[in-house]
């Protein structure tokens, strides 16, 4: 990413600190980089240059706060970068009875941290839209850019590289019932082949994450509903992907679990700065967590933009449908 972004918002100048949006700032195995902008200038500085100070909130944003020496005399600038980009997608279904458009020339942009919200009612298109951004299903028309790379064009080693920068948590959980709770986790990890020693501790540090450490040696059949979904949600987050798909992730859980594990979606968000989607029905979902969001109906997003500005100031029929402010 070079230049100063159109995204940009400029931020009061701070002594040897900047306020920069990050991606993947504390996933081990990376080298995250911050970007700093002087006289229209993007310098990128290294992470072994700079140390995390602390999370913080600007204008319904959550911010790293990064503190280096070599910040000291810089415009600093708050950098909100586009990791997912939808244009003009179109996904049609042909079937003995004729055509059937999924999805209609949808165009969104998902930036890197964002807790995004695709919120709709059932046969909206969906789950049709996750399938399409995890490449499950190919898009008829237009593009998906990750990175600014057009996933469709991708073919061979890019495409599974593209593929493990994903992690999907499906609405059944879709765990292997003849596994333990830790065999499930490291199974992405047994595919790529991992040396054992690290599959073993990759397994341990995500079952502390998701409170499950005393669980290991259960079976999905042993657990509830609530620790089935933080299995899955593990499993998806084995392979240390940028960004984490959640189709329908509280759909059968009772209120008091849907709160502890839309918590912990919020704490992988802080902690791994995992960029995350959420396909979801419910309102209290998205008004909870997602900063922001679209509607979706019957194929097309309907609104998009900021969710407290959508749940306030509802301008489709869809959304105010959902919201319960039929006019």
């Amino acid at each position: 990413m070079t230049g100063r972004s159109h995204n940009a918002r400029r931020v009061r100048p701070l002594s040897r600190q900047a306020v920069i949006r990050v991606a993947s700032l504390t996933c081990p195995g990376r080298s995250p980089k911050a970007l700093v902008v002087k006289s229209g200038r993007t310098k990128v500085v290294p992470r072994s240059l700079f140390r995390l100070s602390s999370l913080l909130c600007y204008k319904d944003e959550s911010l790293f706060l990064l503190s280096c020496p070599m910040f000291q005399g810089y415009k600093k600038e708050l950098c909100i970068c586009v990791m997912f980009e939808i244009k003009n997608l179109t996904k049609t279904f042909f079937t003995r009875n004729g055509a059937v458009v999924a999805l209609n020339d949808v165009s969104t942009a998902i930036h890197t941290g964002d807790i995004f919200g695709i919120m709709g009612m059932s046969g909206a298109g969906k789950s049709t839209l996750l399938r399409c951004l995890c490449l499950l299903e190919e898009p008829t028309k237009g593009q998906i850019l990750l990175d600014g790379k057009d996933l469709a064009h991708l073919s061979g080693r890019e495409l599974l590289a593209a593929r493990r920068q994903m992690g999907v948590v499906f609405q059944g959980y879709n765990l292997l019932m003849q596994k333990t709770v830790a065999q499930n986790i490291a199974f992405p990890l047994l595919l790529e082949q991992r040396p054992g020693p690290e599959v073993t501790e990759r397994v341990n540090e995500l079952l502390s994450l998701v409170g499950l450490g005393d669980r290991a040696d259960s079976y999905p059949s042993q657990l509830s509903g609530g620790q089935k979904q933080r299995v899955a949600l593990a499993r998806a987050l084995a392979t240390n992907p940028k960004i984490l798909l959640c189709d329908e992730p509280t759909s059968a859980l009772d209120p008091l679990t849907t709160k502890s594990v839309l918590e912990l979606l919020q704490d992988i968000n802080r902690k791994l700065g995992v960029t995350i989607i959420i396909i979801t029905h419910e309102i209290g979902v998205v008004r909870s967590i997602c900063n922001r969001m679209v509607v979706i109906d019957n194929g097309r997003f309907v609104e998009q933009g900021d969710t407290k500005t959508i749940f306030e100031h509802p301008q489709s029929d869809t959304a105010r449908l959902l919201l319960g402010r039929e006019e």
